[in-house]
Formats: C-alpha cells, sequence, structure tokens
C-alpha cells in the first residue's frame, strides 16, 4: 500500500481531532483550608506552586489542546495529590511538609524544578528573593517539627514514669 504525504497528513489532522474529544478533569475544587503561611510566603507559593499544587490551577492555553492537555492534566493531579496547598491539613500539614524529602529539593532549587512548566509559564519563575524566603521557611518548619518530635519523645518518656 502507498502512502501519500497528503494521506499521511489527513490521517493525523483526524487523529489530532479525535484527541480532541478526549474527556480530561480540569476542574478546580473548592478550596477547603488555605495554608497559614504568612504573606510573602503565599506569594512565592502561588507564583510557583499552585498551578499544580492547589486548588488554584490557572488552566493554560496549552490545557486545551491534546495531547498537551493529558501531560497537564495528570501532572496537575498528581501535584494536588503530593501536595496541595488548598486542602491544608493544619492539625498535621506542616509537619508533613517538612518530612517529605523531595520538597527541600523544590524549596531550594526552585527555579530550576519543573523545568517544562517554566518554559510554557516564564513569569512562575521566582526570584533569588522568593526562592530564599521559601528556604528560610522551610528551615523554619523544619525547625517546628525537630522540636515536635523531641517534645513528643520527652512526654512519651514521662508517659512511663
Amino acid at each position: 500500500m502507498n502512502y501519500t504525504t497528503k494521506s499521511i497528513a489527513s490521517w493525523t489532522v483526524l487523529a489530532l481531532m479525535l484527541m480532541q474529544a478526549v474527556p480530561l478533569n480540569r476542574i478546580n475544587p473548592p478550596v477547603t483550608n488555605e495554608i497559614p503561611v504568612q504573606a510573602p510566603v503565599k506569594n512565592a507559593l502561588k507564583k510557583a506552586c499552585y498551578d499544580c499544587h492547589s486548588n488554584e490551577t490557572n488552566w493554560h492555553g496549552i490545557a486545551y489542546i491534546a495531547p498537551f492537555s493529558w501531560f497537564t492534566s495528570i501532572t496537575v493531579n498528581e501535584g494536588r495529590s503530593a501536595i496541595n496547598f488548598s486542602a491544608w491539613n493544619n492539625k498535621n500539614g506542616w509537619k508533613y511538609l517538612a518530612s517529605r524529602p523531595e520538597i527541600n529539593a523544590i524549596f531550594t532549587q526552585a527555579n530550576s524544578h519543573h523545568r517544562e512548566y517554566y518554559l510554557w509559564n516564564p513569569e512562575a519563575k521566582l526570584t533569588h528573593c522568593e526562592c530564599t524566603t521559601l528556604s528560610a521557611w522551610y528551615v523554619s518548619l523544619e525547625k517546628e517539627r525537630q522540636a515536635f518530635i523531641h517534645n513528643a519523645a520527652s512526654s512519651g518518656r514521662d508517659s512511663d514514669l
């Protein structure tokens, strides 16, 4: 069977058109519990993290063109399931965040992490000052977590007496 360039192009266009019909979950559920942080930290998080790690995703134009939309939807769903700043559990949220080893890499290397995202959204790239703010916030979370662990261990020993 001989395929001409015209027939290959026609089939490709048809396939791309059919891809657009695949339904995707591009919804933003309601914000149930916002992360309690200071304004500079929240601004940096909103700028660089909220599109994938919150229920306040800004679905850019690329999120509506298949097959890129599939990648975008999968990435957002994975990001929300890892950490969701819009459904923050105050009871153990900071302990959860500070105990995740990959979070340290995200905060200390925020501008180099998720390179594909910054290609499509260069305005989301953090400044040096914003990276420093997030790093300082992370260090304070780690100190709180260590104090909590120390206090829990001390109270556990007291209850054994």
